[in-house]
């Protein structure tokens, strides 16, 4: 139950700022989707702000949360557990010590292993780059997207390598992701949702790594092996059909 005194602001839109619409995808950025399925999870009010200029958080990323005093709340996990706290809707409260290690273990392994290897697959692959490059910079006049575009790729390209996952071979990141997703399917099973019948924030975490594996055009390493998992599909279906 949440006190009164904070029902006024229980039900108050939370302001995201993160990527436009691309693709067919509410966002393509797979941090954000997380994030924007996470609140409508939680049925947490919110309206979203496309980003029109570098990232005004501290972490220089998106998304990103407006608070009311002006400043920003950054990264995807801390937005949500300050939510959760604040609007007393916390989806995972009742897991147990085994769920809660299982569900950080698979959020772990899909943002700081899969996500890695999908930029590289996205921003780096000369095939996929054009599409990459149309769809985040489309919008902006011709020597202005080649400019920045080249930009933020040359920024990413040097991430990647400070990383370390630039420092394989293309078939050993690929080998790598493929290995996420295959065990990512194994991890599901024939569940519902990654914890059992449930859906959480690593349900809305996988989702959002997943549906941008999809949604993105073309046929990449990464997507075909989301597409042979018919329990991945059906999971991101499932998630689709209750809550987008």
């Amino acid at each position: 139950m949440v006190p009164q005194f904070q029902l006024e602001k229980v039900m108050q839109s939370v302001r995201i700022v993160g990527m436009r619409p691309v693709w067919g995808l509410r966002s393509p950025s797979p941090f954000c989707l997380k994030l924007e399925t996470w609140l409508r999870m939680a049925e947490i009010p919110y309206e979203t702000i496309a980003l029109n200029k570098p990232p005004q958080s501290k972490t220089g990323k998106v998304p990103y949360m407006l608070l009311e005093n002006g400043a920003a709340l950054a990264d995807s996990n801390i937005i949500i557990r300050t939510l959760a706290r604040e609007r007393g809707v916390d989806l995972d409260l009742e897991r147990t010590p085994e769920e809660q290690a299982r569900g950080h273990a698979i959020l772990r392994m899909v943002e700081e292993s899969l996500y890695f290897v999908a930029v590289w697959e996205r921003w780096m692959l000369p095939e996929f780059w054009p599409v990459t490059r149309d769809g985040y910079f489309g919008t902006m006049p011709g020597p202005l997207r080649t400019l920045f575009a080249g930009l933020v790729r040359r920024k990413l390209k040097a991430a990647l390598h400070g990383q370390g996952i630039l420092r394989y071979e293309p078939d050993e990141i690929v080998a790598r992701g493929v290995d996420d997703i295959r065990s990512l399917s194994a991890l599901l099973g024939q569940q519902p949702f990654f914890l059992g019948e449930r859906a959480g924030v690593v349900d809305a975490t996988v989702y959002g790594a997943l549906a941008n594996l999809l949604g993105f055009p073309g046929h990449t390493p990464l997507k075909s092996a989301v597409e042979g998992c018919p329990n991945l599909i059906a999971f991101c279906r499932r998630i689709e059909d209750a809550w987008c």
